[in-house]
């Protein structure tokens, strides 16, 4: 009786430690905070300053510098987080973000890609009509290095790898998202 109640207590406390381990492991595997979750939200969020943790965030004037992560967060006067920047290659200064991109990019779409995949039919009813690119509502190109197409319908703006708007070949260098 005494080796069997040895026994039985030594597989309770096997399995107590694994559960505790267990446990310790399901929280380290738990998802990282999104960029979503972070977008509109004061500096002084819980979910901001998990996700500026995690991601080994730096302050630089008004942004949240998060190179490793492929991400930078602009805060408003208020502290409030207005705008996340995703690199989905790797820059000079960010390594290539590694989570989903918005509206179903991808990180080697071309200009002409993301056209066709912010498009609409030319006539609704009638899909035989054929496809109208999705063309942005304000473009610029304020560096001369870098094309901006902005739509503001979907909340972002792609930063192009060429200054020029009529390059359907440039990919995305950047994709700006704002609540």
């Amino acid at each position: 009786m005494n080796k069997f109640f040895k026994t039985l207590s030594f597989l309770a406390v096997i399995a107590l430690f694994a559960t505790a381990c267990g446990a310790q492991a399901a929280q380290a595997a738990s998802p990282a905070i999104s960029y979503q979750a972070v977008l509109g939200k004061s500096l002084n969020d819980k979910d901001v300053a998990d996700f500026i943790v995690s991601n080994n965030c730096s302050a630089v004037n008004s942004f949240q510098l998060c190179q490793n992560a492929g991400v930078a967060l602009w805060l408003d006067s208020d502290q409030m987080v207005q705008s996340v920047t995703l690199y989905p290659t790797s820059t000079d200064s960010f390594n290539a973000y590694k989570g989903k991109l918005p509206l179903g990019l991808v990180s080697n779409d071309t200009m002409a890609t993301v056209e066709q995949k912010f498009g609409q039919l030319k006539v609704e009813h009638a899909p035989q009509a054929g496809w109208e690119p999705g063309l942005p509502d304000e473009g610029f190109t304020p560096d001369h290095f870098h094309y901006w197409a902005i739509y503001k319908r979907f909340g972002v703006a792609i930063i192009y790898n060429s200054p020029s708007p009529s390059d359907k070949n440039a990919t995305i260098h950047a994709i700006l998202v704002t609540k």
